[in-house]
């Protein structure tokens, strides 16, 4: 197995500081001792806070995107494979990714510039919906509903069961078989 960057060792350390404290508690001294680097060494690669903490949300762009690329391998090729991709690896339960994005999202409050990335892949994803020959405004309504349902479990606001839950992510997947069987 390859040895980790140094980077991505103080991507790790930070990671676990936040899931310890929450990422407003949490400090370049704190992320350095736990990644047992200098503070000097880790301000190389992130000189501030902030930037530590938007690498931390574009490798969880990053991470969602591989497992977006896993659940595309394993759909037939269709007009609406991208979108369903989306939406299973969106509503895919993963409890270590929803704690460090509630997190994220807790500190945005105070720098929203952590949210640019996301607003840029988030850009991207409706380029991509436009561009994948589906009906746009009816695809955009799905990918909001899987959103929805994504935050409302990320807030901890759900009012669904699991069972419910799959059945809503199953009906939302079938809404857009449908649209693939429509003429264009």
């Amino acid at each position: 197995m390859p040895r980790k960057s140094c980077k991505e060792a103080i991507l790790d350390a930070a990671e676990e500081v936040v899931l310890e404290n929450g990422a407003g508690h949490m400090s370049l001294d704190m992320v350095a001792k736990k990644a047992g680097v200098s503070k000097g060494g880790l301000m190389y690669h992130f000189p501030a806070k902030e930037s530590l903490l938007k690498a931390m949300v574009d490798r969880l762009i990053t991470e969602f995107y591989e497992q977006r690329k896993v659940k595309l391998d394993g759909l037939a090729e269709s007009r609406g494979r991208l979108l369903k991709a989306e939406i299973m690896a969106a509503l895919d339960p993963n409890e270590k990714r929803d704690r460090m994005a509630l997190s994220i999202l807790a500190a945005a409050s105070q720098a929203p510039g952590l949210l640019d990335p996301l607003r840029m892949a988030h850009s991207e994803h409706l380029k991509l919906l436009q561009e994948s020959g589906l009906p746009f405004e009816r695809a955009a309504i799905i990918s909001l509903a899987s959103d929805g349902l994504m935050f409302l479990e990320l807030l901890h606001l759900s009012p669904f069961s699991p069972v419910q839950r799959k059945k809503i992510a199953k009906e939302l997947l079938h809404l857009i078989e449908q649209m693939e069987l429509e003429k264009e």
